[in-house]
């Protein structure tokens, strides 16, 4: 069964850090330096970003560009956007919700899907492993990942149900705005 979902949003789990943009807070973390460098400096990429606020960015760290360097340097501006515009989803999904879930699929704004599903207890986007979940701030949420994620990486959720992993629930205040959570 293909499992799509939609969860409650817990405000007390994405409550920004300091007032902090996810932006700053990922350039004061000192290993998303490549990601950065090419979201500002590719056309267009911050102001989709920024104008679909709030968001989820799976954040490639310089190391996972660093394996893929050579690829990285041979694509065009607009076929690198279209990449990076693939890290995104609009909306707020923390980690806490696939492991519960056990998969999801999700639509970035590069109108492309990506699966973020439970895997030997681990948190996987595609074929990439979240290494740092809910780096939280004013804009939305960041997850660490190890891997880019480049096209034909996509596949859809199992047809059979995924076992989540027990986890428990953050906070018990309740917002009336409506969200979907990922994983912790």
């Amino acid at each position: 069964m293909k499992f799509l979902a939609t969860f409650s949003f817990l405000a007390a789990a994405v409550t920004p850090v300091a007032s902090q943009s996810i932006i700053d807070l990922a350039s004061a973390d000192g290993k998303y330096g490549t990601l950065l460098g090419a979201v500002t400096g590719t056309p267009g990429v911050l102001d989709a970003i920024t104008s679909n606020f709030p968001v989820t960015i799976f954040a490639p760290t310089d190391a996972a560009f660093a394996e893929i360097a050579s690829t990285v340097a041979e694509l065009d501006q607009s076929t690198l956007a279209t990449v990076l515009a693939s890290h995104v989803v609009a909306d707020v999904y923390t980690a806490e919700a696939v492991i519960d879930a056990g998969c999801v699929e999700l639509m970035t704004l590069s109108g492309a899907n990506i699966r973020v599903m439970v895997k030997d207890g681990m948190v996987m986007v595609n074929d990439s492993t979240v290494i740092q979940p809910d780096i939280i701030g004013e804009g939305g949420i960041i997850h660490g990942i190890d891997k880019v994620i480049l096209p034909g990486t996509y596949e859809p959720c199992p047809t059979t149900p995924v076992t989540p992993v027990a986890s428990s629930s953050k906070g018990s205040s309740k917002s009336s705005k409506k969200s979907r959570r990922l994983a912790q």
